[in-house]
């Protein structure tokens, strides 16, 4: 059996999230690939991720491994699989790896992306991949904000309780490596850059469930001014999910990089 490592981007726009569900009418990233993988290679396939995004969540460099027994030579399994899979998933590229490989137990960090689109109009070309915000942001006091939560900290105040029982954590503690908040000017979608963004980067070993939604929600309270920066180490040290902010819509989360 040969172990693959493929790398994904997708719009998430219009599924349910990562992880496969049992109702066969749901639409999953998960459910697409499998069903995709073993229509190319014949054989019934099972994949791990590096994460399993929530619904509307999208990927730039998400990261899978499966196992298979098919001979179809490495370069040609992206190609082809682009060809079945819906024109919101891509395979980027593939290679053979260790059989001890696994996506989600080797990475050594995921950085996700928060965007927020600070402008009074809305953005008919960035729309699907970006947070709304019409009212002035102060992204130096969110930036400040942000700051309190690098290291490892107990991030109660910033985890919702997944539905499911076998996605519930043993612990809350996680480490963020490293995070920001800042006004971009290097994104550009349809050939010009995006004025307006605002994006926040969080690089962690792994996250909790919302984590960086709750955060971005809750740096946006900064931003307008509601809280102050030294308040979220408060908020952080509360262990409370009240006192954070409202969990920010999906659809400006994108998870950017996994690093092995």
């Amino acid at each position: 059996m040969r172990n693959i490592k493929l790398t994904l981007e997708y719009d998430g726009t219009n599924y349910s999230g990562w992880q496969k569900q049992a109702k066969q009418n749901i639409r999953t990233i998960q459910g697409e690939i499998e069903l995709a993988l073993s229509t190319l290679l014949g054989e019934p396939i099972k994949v791990n991720s590096a994460g399993r995004t929530d619904a509307g969540v999208h990927a730039f460099g998400q990261v899978i491994s499966f196992k298979t027994a098919s001979d179809m030579p490495i370069r040609r399994i992206p190609y082809s699989l682009n060809a079945i899979l819906p024109d919101d998933i891509v395979a980027k590229d593939a290679e053979e790896v260790s059989d001890r490989f696994d996506a989600r137990k080797d990475a050594k960090w995921r950085e996700y992306h928060y965007y927020i689109l600070n402008r009074f109009y809305r953005s008919v070309f960035a729309g699907r991949f970006v947070h709304h915000e019409a009212r002035p942001l102060d992204v130096e006091a969110m930036d400040k904000a942000v700051s309190f939560l690098k290291g490892r900290h107990d991030f109660t105040s910033f985890y919702t309780m997944p539905h499911r029982t076998e996605d519930v954590v043993d612990s809350p503690v996680r480490t963020i490596l490293e995070i920001s908040c800042k006004r971009s000017k290097d994104i550009v979608w349809a050939g010009e850059p995006v004025d307006g963004l605002i994006t926040i980067r969080v690089r962690a070993h792994a996250f909790l469930h919302n984590m960086v939604r709750i955060i971005a929600g809750t740096v946006i309270d900064v931003g307008l001014g509601m809280l102050g920066p030294e308040d979220m180490r408060t908020i952080l040290e509360a262990r409370d999910r009240r006192k954070a902010g409202a969990t920010a819509p999906a659809k400006g989360l994108t998870l950017v990089k996994v690093h092995y």
